[in-house]
């Protein structure tokens, strides 16, 4: 899913992940600046989560992540210079992915709505199927109480042939009992 994101956003988010994070590789801050203060470039940033070798992707970590400091890929190959990938911006400006890791990023809803990420489709497909298989548990629900209100009422009809007065109360009672639980779901 391709949204858009203005260079302001951009711009803020980044911003505020300089503010609040430290960075494992302190140059890592000079390119973000960069990006911040070149508006070109930045109109060509997309956030992301999936790392992709066929685009230029730039990764950034702070101290607390797992994740490398720095990397940059482009075409099929990767460097951990900062200069280098400041250089190759310059030169080429096109599209650009950028992968930030921090702690609490997927719950830091500033950042979940800047990335293209289908982390958040996986979510929308499960609260979709959520929502479906609900639906299909009352459909299901309902139309397994149709057919034992339909399987009692062949039996009071047995019940009435043979003059049975007690197995005909209690099937009345049973299929009241259904008729009633058919109404509340």
């Amino acid at each position: 899913m391709k949204k858009w994101v203005s260079t302001i956003e951009k711009r803020n988010f980044l911003k505020w992940f300089l503010q609040n994070n430290r960075l494992k590789q302190t140059d890592a801050k000079n390119l973000i600046n960069f990006l911040m203060n070149t508006h070109h470039i930045l109109e060509k940033v997309t956030f992301t989560e999936k790392l992709s070798l066929n685009t230029r992707t730039i990764v950034i970590s702070s101290l607390n992540s797992d994740e490398p400091g720095f990397e940059f890929y482009y075409n099929k190959r990767k460097t951990s210079d900062v200069a280098t990938a400041i250089w190759e911006l310059t030169s080429n400006p096109g599209k650009v992915n950028i992968i930030l890791n921090f702690y609490g990023k997927l719950l830091n809803h500033r950042y979940t709505m800047l990335i293209e990420s289908q982390i958040i489709e996986n979510i929308k497909t499960y609260e979709n199927y959520q929502r479906i298989s609900k639906e299909v548990d009352e459909l299901l629900e309902t139309v397994i109480i149709e057919k034992k209100i339909e399987e009692i009422r062949h039996q009071i009809d047995h019940a009435l042939d043979k003059k049975n007065e007690e197995l005909f109360h209690s099937l009345v009672k049973q299929l009241n009992n259904l008729q009633k639980l058919k109404k509340s779901s």
